[in-house]
């Protein structure tokens, strides 16, 4: 076996069909299904059993695909440790970030590091806040970054506060809010339960949602048509600020804080490429804020 086979051991085991690994691996299914069983004549194995619905690993086959995930990890770490014994910072650098992060703010961060450091490659995964955090954990990315409060492995700082705004193109006034039409979104389930936590803590009945769109900027653009408002973090606004109507305050009347936070493994600063982007986010951060 050798890297191609590692390769296309873990693709069939993610997508548990031929064809579908094929068109992932850019080969033809032939050459796939060829390849396959050059592996099983190798070690004298069954590797899975074919299906209605794909393919059934076997339990001597799923050995074999974590060894294969072992010597693909093992091939990586080398060479992140070969390209860092050298004087210039290359390689590929793993990122997990929340999914609203990657849309507002990543884009001209990655433009900006790769300007100064172009030997740089990315390799990007956008989830949910508890992916990203599991994502670092299990070492499948180098960095995280992910927005709210769950318990995060290991080093981490905060990049950002936000407020949580309530958004309409109308004077809005709070008490008002269980009685106008509210445009709910699919988002993080964190800042779902704090947005519904904030509202139970304030009103004794459920909103009036008449639309619930797949992310916060359908919502925002149905609420500059006026078609009602929406709860968002501050992010959200960009250009938009005068959309904000409002924030959302805790019993004392303090805002709500939403945190964006950089988690990363304190021993993978060993790393260039690693080192310099957390150096880098911590210095364009700390511009911004002027510190």
């Amino acid at each position: 076996m050798n890297q191609k086979d590692w390769t296309i051991l873990t693709k069939v085991y993610e997508e548990k069909n031929i064809t579908k690994a094929a068109e992932r691996l850019y080969i033809s299914q032939p050459t796939l299904t060829y390849r396959l069983q050059q592996i099983e004549k190798e070690f004298n194995i069954k590797l899975f059993f074919r299906g209605r619905r794909g393919v059934d690993f076997t339990e001597q086959g799923e050995l074999l695909v974590q060894y294969a995930k072992d010597m693909l990890q093992q091939q990586r770490d080398m060479k992140e440790v070969l390209w860092n014994k050298g004087n210039e910072v290359r390689g590929t650098l793993r990122l997990s970030v929340s999914r609203t992060y990657a849309f507002y703010e990543l884009p001209q961060i990655l433009k900006e590091f790769n300007e100064r450091f172009p030997q740089v490659d990315f390799h990007v995964n956008t989830g949910v806040n508890a992916d990203v955090v599991q994502s670092v954990y299990k070492q499948d990315a180098h960095i995280g970054i992910v927005r709210g409060d769950l318990h995060a492995p290991d080093e981490e700082f905060t990049i950002s506060k936000e407020t949580i705004s309530i958004l309409s193109v109308h004077n809005v006034d709070i008490q008002y809010l269980p009685s106008m039409r509210r445009i709910s979104y699919q988002t993080d389930p964190a800042l779902e339960l704090l947005i519904d936590k904030w509202w139970k803590d304030n009103f004794s009945k459920p909103p009036v949602s008449n639309m619930n769109v797949d992310n916060v900027e359908i919502a925002k653009r149905m609420v500059l048509n006026g078609l009602g408002y929406c709860i968002a973090p501050s992010i959200a606004l960009e250009k938009n600020k005068h959309l904000e109507k409002g924030i959302l305050t805790d019993s004392s009347g303090s805002p709500i804080i939403w945190k964006t936070r950089l988690l990363y493994r304190e021993e993978l600063l060993e790393l260039s490429m690693v080192k310099k982007f957390v150096e880098f986010i911590k210095n364009r951060y700390d511009t911004e804020q002027g510190k």
